[in-house]
């Protein structure tokens, strides 16, 4: 199936019975990598082959029970390669803890780099950048008789409607109807637009994005976005060139620049943000000390991050801390650290967990300004 924001978020929440861990699956099935079936099943069995050996070294720590979970999730791991189709996925992950039922499969239209963990929470962190460049989009192409709605989500592009409204073509001649047909012309022009308007309403309550572009004439714009409820008017990030019955591939395709670059600003304005904010010693942290000890607090609402920040640190079991340094014991609760080879991936990780929005700079060097890693805070 195909990542949905949501339903991530829903597995942030899920934490294994005590006791038990929680598989983490993630396999690159990219066809330029893996073009055949049997290249991708050569992949996956070295991933599995990798699982049991991590597998065997920690069993001694776990009791019967969780062992067996861990034993019926691979076993279910070789069982659903089987019958799975890549169709037009370049990454799975797949979630498993069979003790308690636990099992979720998720497909991208992006590479996944091939890796495999257990732990007491789902990883997530690898799925952080393609949620991040993929936010749920509507794009809304209208004219004075027709419109067309798509949604863009994940990877998954939808077109959910069409209609039509009798709209009268104003007239170009003179006589003394003119102005009465005129009216009555503007009159059902303004109709279709509230009812291109309520329809977008409407999807936003069924179907919920966070961006929405529109399709018009440049006249149009200004009185269509006007028109717009104040919910979803603030979403609006750009404006296309397209005909009304322009192909569904050419309208996603300038429906993308238009996404990419609302991408763009909005990196941006977070690290221009993150900057005042910290400058001015209040709701900002640069740099990764200062962002994971934010985190820790539980204060940050946008974490914002260089695709690719790599840094060791040491994580406290008990209670949970991040810390940047090589420490022996907590500060906090003064239990002993385990060492962390990439500290951001836990951080991306609890910060999901915690309900924040976690944003992904893929430009090369785009955060240097604020270290590769920080944060908008609450408070």
């Amino acid at each position: 199936m195909a990542v949905k924001t949501d339903e991530v978020r829903d597995l942030a929440g899920f934490e294994a019975p005590e006791g038990f861990l929680v598989t983490s699956f993630y396999l690159d099935v990219n066809a330029d990598e893996f073009p055949a079936p049997e290249h991708i099943m050569k992949a996956f069995d070295s991933l599995i082959h990798t699982a049991e050996d991590r597998r065997k070294d920690i069993e001694d720590g776990l009791s019967h029970d969780a062992e067996e979970s861990l034993r019926g999730d691979l076993a279910r791991l070789r069982e659903w390669i089987k019958d799975w189709d890549r169709q037009d996925a370049n990454g799975v992950a797949v979630f498993s803890c069979s003790a308690s039922g636990l099992w979720e499969v998720f497909a991208t239209p992006t590479v996944l780099k091939s890796e495999v963990s257990f732990e007491p929470r789902p990883q997530l962190a690898a799925l952080a950048a393609f949620l991040s460049h993929t936010k749920p989009t509507a794009v809304l192409v209208t004219d004075k008789q027709h419109a067309r709605i798509f949604t863009m989500k994940h990877g998954e592009v939808r077109e959910w409607t069409d209609f039509e409204d009798f709209v009268p073509h104003r007239t170009e001649k003179g006589g003394w109807s003119q102005n009465r047909f005129q009216r009555r012309s503007d009159h059902w022009k303004q109709h279709h637009i509230d009812k291109a308007d309520e329809l977008v309403l409407k999807l936003e309550q069924h179907y919920p994005f966070d961006w929405l572009i529109i399709g018009a004439e440049d006249q149009d714009r200004n009185e269509i976005t006007d028109r717009l409820h104040p919910y979803v008017k603030d979403r609006v990030v750009g404006y296309i060139n397209v005909r009304i019955d322009a192909p569904e591939a050419e309208i996603v395709d300038e429906a993308r620049h238009v996404r990419e670059e609302a991408e763009e600003h909005l990196i941006s304005d977070l690290i221009a943000r993150i900057g005042e904010y910290a400058g001015a010693g209040g709701r900002g942290t640069i740099g990764l000390k200062d962002t994971l000890q934010a985190i820790n607090e539980q204060k940050v609402h946008i974490l914002l991050l260089q695709q690719g920040f790599e840094q060791a640190g040491t994580r406290c079991p008990e209670c949970g801390m991040l810390y940047s340094g090589q420490l022996e014991t907590c500060p906090a609760c003064g239990g002993r650290v385990e060492y962390i080879d990439n500290i951001v991936d836990a951080a991306v990780q609890k910060s999901l967990e915690l309900g924040s929005s976690v944003e992904v700079a893929t430009e090369f060097e785009a955060l240097e300004k604020i270290q590769c890693i920080g944060s908008v805070m609450y408070y």
